[in-house]
């Protein structure tokens, strides 16, 4: 973050709603100055430890739409059999379809939550994550950041209780896609929330301020690593002038690949290197410098 606090909010989406940020976006940005680099880490993350039952939830949802319905066909069979005298059927009958169509639903609650309302954060099934534990701290507490969605009826803030992020499924809350955080958004009631789940910008500043990985270097944003000499080295390099900038993407990745090349050729003793997030504004730079230049050469 820069001393303005507006500067370190330029990757958030602007407009009217500006003020409310995605939580899968904060996540991103404690994990990885490049949003873009962090929502990717997530992502990744999120995919190695999705447990298998969570497969199974929307085969819960149509489990439960057929029986209900079938429930509501034998209810009235049960009506009309009050005249023929066949009731005992459809009542055991409509009985046993009731039953069918809420079990997949205390199934999914009871794994996610337990048999009642968790009064602390149950154990995950998989591997934790310190950066995602780190923010759902700040969730998880009494005095904590109110998270809330937007309703898309009354159009206004709905908060969140903090036990919604007690459930062991509740990584996946940070996810970018809705089917994953409808995983989870089934409590305490049984229907999904699409909608994103946001933080007030204020809120995000805070964790941020507290959570995001911090440079061992000086304080605020004094360079740890000799970036400028990085940057003469390369662009006195004969490979940059070769590059093939038709392709953004690659061209940055190769960039980064060269500049940690340098970095880890000049070392000092502690071996200390920055993360190739660190290298990307840089190799963004470096590649414009480059693009123009072959621009140059092709009038």
């Amino acid at each position: 973050m820069t001393g303005s606090p507006g500067e370190g909010w330029k990757v958030f989406a602007d407009g009217d709603e500006a003020d409310d940020i995605p939580l899968w976006k904060v996540l991103a940005k404690v994990r990885s100055d490049n949003l873009d680099e962090g929502l990717s880490a997530n992502a990744a993350f999120l995919d190695r430890i999705r447990p298998a039952p969570s497969r199974y939830y929307n085969l819960a949802l149509v489990i439960s739409i057929v029986f209900g319905f079938l429930a509501v066909l034998f209810l009235i069979g049960l009506l009309i059999s009050v005249r023929t005298g066949a009731t005992d059927l459809f009542y055991f009958l409509t009985v046993a379809m009731v039953a069918a169509a809420v079990a997949p639903q205390l199934w999914r609650q009871a794994y996610q939550y337990g048999l009642s309302t968790p009064d602390r954060p149950l154990a995950l099934p998989h591997a934790s994550d310190p950066l995602f534990d780190a923010v759902l701290v700040h969730l998880q507490k009494v005095d904590g950041p109110q998270a809330y969605y937007r309703s898309w009826f009354r159009r206004k803030r709905i908060p969140l209780k903090r036990r919604q992020f007690f459930g062991r499924l509740r990584y996946f809350l940070f996810s970018e896609h809705g089917k994953d955080r409808g995983l989870v958004m089934r409590f305490p009631t049984a229907m999904a929330l699409p909608a994103d789940i946001y933080l007030h910008r204020e809120d995000v500043d805070k964790i941020l301020a507290v959570d995001r990985p911090k440079r061992k270097g000086g304080p605020g944003r004094n360079a740890k690593y000799r970036y400028e000499e990085a940057i003469i080295a390369l662009l006195g390099d004969p490979r940059p002038e070769a590059l093939d900038v038709s392709d953004r993407a690659a061209a940055i990745q190769t960039i980064k690949d060269w500049l940690s090349e340098w970095f880890e050729a000049n070392a000092d003793e502690s071996g200390d290197v920055p993360r190739r997030d660190q290298l990307t504004p840089f190799a963004e730079k470096i590649y414009t410098h480059l693009e123009r230049a072959a621009s140059a050469k092709a009038r």
